[in-house]
């Protein structure tokens, strides 16, 4: 099964190979001369893929066009574009997907604004647990602290200036 599916790519490569000779005949260098710098080459496979969203694809059709007659030297860069281009869509998509960025921190990568302004408002809170949010534009940054003065437990939104601290019971 394994070997017929791997015999139906490569034909299918090598129809490409031949269809595209067919077409093109021995201007394929002609064809393709607009791609002679290697750097339009790799925006040709880049932009290729990313319409494609098929790396592989665009490979196998550049690997049927060398077999047809395109120039190694300009095939190597559209492939190399090629996988760059499955960068492009999972990058788009996961800056979409950003909302607000969290980091854990140990007490002392915390600004000492902010925690001499717990200080004051809270003597003795001691926190074990320190996390920072920024926004999008990561103007807005503000910590959040949980921790214990005594036997209570607290959960303290402060920002990044430590002029504004809420506090709340856990």
């Amino acid at each position: 099964m394994i070997a017929a599916l791997v015999y139906l790519l490569l034909v299918a490569v090598a129809t490409i190979g031949s269809g595209f000779k067919a077409a093109a005949g021995d201007q394929a260098k002609e064809l393709f001369a607009f791609a002679g710098n290697p750097i339009t080459a790799v925006v040709i496979g880049t932009v290729a893929t990313a319409l494609i969203q098929s790396s592989s694809t665009v490979t196998s059709i550049i690997v049927g066009l060398v077999a047809g007659g395109l120039p190694v030297s300009i095939a190597i860069p559209m492939v190399m574009g090629a996988n760059m281009g499955t960068t492009i869509t999972n990058t788009i998509v996961s800056l979409g997907h950003v909302r607000q960025i969290e980091i854990e921190y140990r007490r002392d990568m915390v600004p000492g604004a902010v925690l001499k302004a717990i200080e004051r408002k809270l003597p003795g809170f001691e926190p074990n647990f320190i996390e920072a949010s920024h926004s999008r534009s990561l103007k807005v940054i503000r910590y959040e602290f949980v921790g214990k003065p005594g036997d209570k437990e607290l959960d303290i939104d402060v920002s990044a200036d430590g002029r504004t601290i809420e506090v709340a019971d856990r």
